[in-house]
């Protein structure tokens, strides 16, 4: 599958090597880089031992490039937002910002995926999809 990463600000490229990488900071401001994986739903993550990040600790997320926020804040819940270009399809990608929630909604044109055992949260009994 032809998939790209990149930052929604400067659309630099983020994906390199078969990682996603990223610049991060937790809430004590100890920074690091993260590396994730391209594949939707799976939630391992790579980063150097001495870059704590607790469970339910929120962390941010920045572009190792044009160093800018990737936060977005939509109903109340802060997440990370990317940009995926699949077969010349834009689609945006949020991701949840708090430690070990695996949340993930992938918003195209006229399309929504959700990933991850935390997702249903966002979405309502009837399958409904959010307005992001």
């Amino acid at each position: 599958m032809e998939r790209t990463f990149y930052c929604p600000a400067c659309h630099g490229q983020l994906l390199v090597n078969e990682r996603i990488i990223f610049s991060a900071q937790n809430e004590h401001g100890d920074r690091g880089l993260i590396l994730l994986t391209p594949d939707l739903g799976d939630y391992r993550a790579l980063k150097h031992p001495a870059f704590k990040i607790k469970e339910g600790e929120h962390v941010d997320f920045f572009c190792p490039i044009c160093h800018v926020n990737l936060i977005v804040e939509k109903r109340n819940r802060k997440f990370t937002r990317v940009m995926m270009l699949e077969y010349d399809d834009e689609y945006e990608i949020l991701f949840s910002q708090i430690a070990g929630e695996k949340c993930t909604y992938v918003i195209g044109e006229h399309s929504f995926r959700a990933f991850g055992d935390d997702a249903d949260e966002n979405t309502n009994f009837w399958g409904a999809r959010p307005n992001y």
